[in-house]
């Protein structure tokens, strides 16, 4: 599973939200919407993020194995 907690603590570290990156790059909220929910994006939103904020794809963007995000996210819920 591909996660974006990464780039969320990143615009927190540089106090930016999601609503001034989105309207920074120029993507609509949806996108960033799914980028919250861990969803899938193109290529190019991940692009322009990593353009805007000068930064490699690795320091946005995490590879948890399925079954591992299944249990972290079972866990959350049960709390």
């Amino acid at each position: 599973m591909i996660v974006y907690e990464k780039l969320m603590n990143l615009l927190s570290k540089k106090k930016l939200n999601k609503r001034q990156l989105s309207e920074a790059i120029g993507i609509k909220a949806n996108t960033m919407s799914a980028l919250s929910k861990n969803r899938n994006v193109n290529m190019e939103t991940i692009n322009r993020i990593c353009e805007y904020l000068q930064v490699q794809p690795s320091e946005i963007i995490e590879w948890i194995p399925d079954e591992e995000y299944k249990k972290s996210k079972r866990r959350k819920n049960s709390d």
